[in-house]
């Protein structure tokens, strides 16, 4: 009893020491989604406390970028939650919302910022893309092709106006961002899809960690009545450092992505290779 009390008491520390987050909400039509209504479901980080789960073990972000984690958010390589399939149309304006509990409160813990106020609390690039399911969304794990429809590096209209000290995470445009919202392109071919927004905190590789990556992947149908589209692919590679004075944004930029290569998730995996 004594060492599950110390484990117990050790994860709430912890918690309370690192600002993490998912994306549980989709902006469908200009309204947000409930939790996990049209995203995939996450499972919890394997714990040795028990049945001592705390909102900790959601929130963890993804460290090793071989995971297959890195896809959807952990377990979430296929969908066992069995979400919706949000109907959109091609041009349409959605969003992801920030979250940092699954409802999962600890009964006397110390209510720390990030959880009255979920944000990006680490700097770092932001990105969404979209994949083709080739059958049913719910099957699908996401190792076909992707393409790139979203990347912030520096600040943008819709950046937070900052409110702490940490003025050198201010360059960077989706930190302290409650939501961001942005653009299905027009090109887009009809069809279901898997629609990824992913968080980069780009720590180097010897930090003690190394760099955190929070991704989820929402379900989506596209409709789009035009006729005779072209979609781009294109690869996703280059440094993604601490300081964004170093940052090179992968290659080619979305508006030149016009040469139709094609990007299989073993390839995409390389956007995630951090230089120390």
């Amino acid at each position: 009893m004594k060492s599950t009390f110390l484990l117990s008491v050790g994860s709430i520390l912890l918690m309370s020491a690192n600002a993490h987050y998912f994306f549980d909400r989709l902006m469908v039509n200009g309204n947000w989604s409930e939790p996990w209504e049209y995203i995939r479901k996450i499972s919890p980080q394997h714990t040795d406390n028990g049945n001592f789960i705390t909102d900790y073990d959601y929130i963890i972000p993804v460290v090793d970028p071989t995971s297959l984690d890195l896809r959807c958010g952990r377990n979430a390589s296929i969908a066992w939650s069995n979400p919706k399939v949000a109907i959109i149309h091609a041009g349409d304006r959605v969003g992801f919302a920030v979250n940092t509990t699954v409802g999962l409160p600890i009964e006397g813990a110390t209510v720390m910022p990030w959880d009255r106020w979920p944000n990006l609390y680490h700097p770092g690039p932001a990105t969404a893309w979209l994949s083709a399911a080739p059958g049913g969304l719910n099957e699908y794990t996401g190792d076909g092709d992707w393409f790139k429809i979203l990347s912030v590096v520096g600040r943008t209209e819709q950046s937070e106006p900052p409110n702490d000290e940490y003025y050198w995470k201010h360059q960077w445009g989706a930190y302290q961002a409650k939501s961001w919202t942005f653009t299905i392109p027009e090109a887009t071919p009809p069809g279901d899809y898997l629609l990824r927004f992913e968080h980069i905190y780009p720590l180097p590789v010897n930090s003690l960690q190394g760099s955190q990556f929070y991704a989820n992947c929402a379900h989506i149908r596209v409709i789009n009545d035009q006729t005779n589209i072209e979609i781009y692919f294109f690869v996703d590679v280059g440094d993604e450092n601490y300081n964004i004075s170093d940052f090179v944004e992968p290659k080619p930029a979305i508006e030149q992505a016009r040469e139709g290569k094609r990007t299989p998730w073993h390839d995409l995996r390389s956007h995630s290779n951090i230089q120390g």
